[in-house]
């Protein structure tokens, strides 16, 4: 048994306080309060080895982060998603190049979600959403001209083949 003028383990705040340590053989000298650096012995700034520095506080105070050590330098904000745009040009393209209304309409709305977060801060490619939407509306009206020529062109005869019919048969 130890006697209770021996301390137990190392002091509070050094290496190894809650920690398991080897325990010294019978024959090794053994440290007491007095072998210990007194407080204040070290310059401003400068820790006894494994200490914590003054910004960490093991157990953790109201303050101190959960984990008892200080937190890192922060994280680098994350990569701007610029998925949203790329996609708005690519349905542009698309419906240019002849899926018309299938892709021309969802260009445009994706390109307006693209817009939405370029100006929240989350995408830094306004231009390329910019053209996703120009070009989702040039494939709309596209769209609609050929909805529009095929329409005339295949009900202009049905309209003069229904004027016709009823007085072909008083025809001699």
């Amino acid at each position: 048994m130890s006697s209770p003028s021996e301390p137990l383990g190392p002091p509070y705040g050094q290496e190894g306080a809650y920690a398991a340590h080897a325990v010294p053989a019978a024959d090794a000298p053994r440290t007491t309060a007095s072998d210990q650096q007194p407080v204040g012995a070290y310059p401003p700034g400068a820790y006894p080895p494994g200490a914590y520095p003054p910004s960490a506080t093991y157990p953790p105070g109201p303050s101190a982060p959960a984990h008892g050590y200080a937190e890192g330098p922060p994280r680098p904000p994350s990569p701007p998603r610029n998925d949203l745009a790329v996609w708005s040009l690519v349905l542009g393209l698309l419906g240019v190049l002849g899926c018309v209304f299938f892709t021309g309409v969802p260009a445009v709305v994706v390109g307006g979600n693209a817009r939405r977060a370029v100006a929240a801060g989350q995408a830094d490619n306004e231009g390329l959403a910019t053209a996703g939407i120009v070009l989702g509306w040039v494939a709309t009206a596209l769209g609609v001209i050929v909805l529009v020529t095929f329409g005339i062109l295949l009900l202009l005869p049905l309209l003069f083949l229904g004027f016709a019919v009823p007085f072909m048969g008083s025809v001699p």
